[in-house]
């Protein structure tokens, strides 16, 4: 048998972010890839779709004796299980992750850079910091995956270091069943992003309050949870807009809240791939964000959507407003948007991918092809 570990920080990313990515590659008694995460209401849920989990709480800060903790907890968990891979995803499960599966002696261990936590606004020592700690990291990991060229680009320079694109991707017919035709006025505005300073709802609240303020009838539906939600709900009533907007939360029926979505805006400083950009797309809404890092390499800005430069409030809020007021331009957009993401950013296609990085890992490390994996996408990859 080989054994897979994927180590991520939430419950609610187990589901959202591995759930589609694991469960195909899941074959036992061939094959078996567990997922480790913090606790929540989402383990459930994984685990009633097949795929094992353990829990094991890793800290989202940087307190010394809760990384120490999480640390020994994850290398207890990979003695006892004794897994011949380990995949880690974000900064602080990626790096308790990683040192874990060294410490208990796992043959392999692979990376996912979720987009570098640095930006063009961050502060030169952060940027150095974060790219210090991956650099150091970088020689416990047999191979670092990158979700967008910009990163991948980064982490070739560095010498003795194996990195690939893996991209990222969403099951395209979960959101392709809810697309509508755009006719007439616009009036819902949405964002799928979790309230954290990254995700940059302060700019996109003051953006909205000029949109309204032009089109009287938009409203603004914000998908997510986090620390900065009752910061951001002050900042909408302060702007004089807590009316027509609506904080939904964080929920699992995404698809379902963008039925009567006419545009979708992020405005994120830097991204790996967003997600909260493919999933509206995919449902052929034309979306408006700013030109930072993986947002870029989503959109192509007046072919399937709009881009601003970042900071850049005005433009922002007349793209929103433009799109609104054209529903040939919604359609046009939206259309182009959909199909981009149906043949650049299909989950399959990404499950395809990481089943070549695994079979070539463990073929290299002396153990013999896997060959459960069953979807025609990975076959296709893995006799390629």
């Amino acid at each position: 048998m080989i054994r897979i570990v994927d180590v991520i920080n939430t419950a609610a990313s187990a589901r959202e972010i591995l759930l589609d990515r694991v469960r195909p590659l899941h074959r036992p008694p061939a094959i078996e890839n567990w997922i480790v995460c913090s606790a929540g209401d989402d383990v459930d849920h994984v685990r009633a779709a097949g795929v094992p989990v353990a829990v094991i709480d890793t800290p989202r800060g940087l307190e010394p004796i809760a990384l120490a903790r999480g640390a020994w907890r994850l290398t207890r968990f990979f003695r006892s299980l004794e897994p011949d891979l380990v995949h880690t995803h974000s900064s602080v499960p990626g790096a308790l992750g990683r040192v874990a599966a060294r410490a208990a002696g796992v043959p392999l261990v692979v990376h996912t850079v979720h987009g570098f936590h640095f930006h063009q606004r961050s502060r030169l020592p952060s940027k150095l910091y974060s790219l210090a700690t991956e650099r150091a990291l970088a020689p416990l990991t047999d191979m670092l995956l990158m979700q967008n060229r910009e990163d991948l680009r980064i982490v070739r320079r560095w010498r003795g270091v194996r990195a690939r694109l893996i991209g990222n991707g969403i099951d395209v017919q979960r959101f392709v069943r809810v697309a509508r035709p755009h006719a007439g006025p616009g009036r819902v505005v949405a964002c799928i992003a979790r309230f954290e300073a990254v995700k940059n709802h302060h700019d996109l609240l003051r953006v909205f309050a000029r949109v309204h303020a032009a089109c009287p009838q938009a409203r603004l539906r914000l998908i997510g949870d986090g620390p900065l939600r009752p910061q951001c709900e002050r900042a909408a009533a302060e702007l004089g807009i807590a009316a027509a907007v609506e904080f939904v939360g964080y929920r699992k029926d995404v698809a379902a809240l963008l039925t009567d979505v006419d545009v979708a805006v992020l405005l994120s400083w830097k991204e790996g791939i967003p997600r909260g950009l493919l999933e509206p797309m995919a449902a052929h809404i034309p979306v408006v964000a700013w030109r930072v890092k993986g947002t870029r390499e989503v959109v192509r800005s007046g072919e399937s959507g709009l881009l601003a430069p970042p900071g850049d409030l005005e433009q922002t809020t007349a793209h929103i407003v433009r799109l609104l007021e054209d529903p040939a331009l919604r359609r046009r957009l939206g259309a182009a948007a959909a199909e981009r993401v149906r043949t650049h950013f299909n989950e399959s296609v990404v499950v395809a991918r990481l089943a070549q990085v695994y079979a070539s890992l463990l073929r290299d490390a002396g153990y013999g092809p896997p060959t459960d994996w069953e979807t025609h996408e990975e076959r296709a990859v893995l006799s390629a």
